[in-house]
């Protein structure tokens, strides 16, 4: 699968300090379109945001490739160049990343596949590349920066807690 990366999922993974486990567990399967890399990296660098520098260091040790997309089309159906480029780009292939609630509703509306990133998280625990462990650490980390809100959280959590219930059950 190729993931995509919107703005505000890389501007999460660069504060929380899980750029690197990330692309750890999608093998490097990522790319960015240009716009994605004009807000956070260029703008970002211009107003003297940190996390644009640690953003264009992680987008190069990686290789990331940053894909030009033609919105001019599209650009109605969101009104944001960054939103229209992955809405673009996933129509080909791949998932979006996002967790702007508004536009994860506007992909799904354009049957376009999206995840938030805490859920994309607690995927890869369900997968067993992740403990229980590091996932309430990643999910409090995506909490503190409001990457997450507290009752997904608690949710995603709560879908812990069930699955290890029924695993004890099935033991005994």
């Amino acid at each position: 699968m190729r993931w995509i990366l919107d703005a505000n999922s890389l501007i999460y993974l660069i504060k929380t300090n899980l750029e690197d486990l990330f692309y750890e567990l999608i093998d490097g399967n990522v790319f960015i379109n240009t716009s994605v890399h004009e807000e956070v990296v260029d703008n970002g660098i211009k107003h003297n945001y940190p996390d644009a520098v640690q953003a264009k260091k992680f987008l190069e040790k990686n290789h990331v490739p940053i894909i030009p997309v033609d919105t001019s089309v599209e650009i109605d159906k969101f009104r944001d160049a960054g939103e229209t480029s992955c809405y673009i780009l996933a129509r080909k292939e791949g998932t979006i990343i996002s967790s702007d609630v508004r536009a994860n509703r506007k992909f799904e509306k354009h049957g376009i596949s999206s995840i938030h990133l805490d859920f994309f998280f607690y995927i890869w625990f369900l997968d067993q590349k992740i403990d229980e462990n590091k996932l309430e650490r990643i999910l409090t980390s995506l909490e503190e920066i409001y990457a997450t809100m507290p009752e997904r959280k608690s949710h995603l959590l709560n879908l812990i807690s069930k699955k290890r219930s029924l695993r004890d059950d099935q033991d005994n």
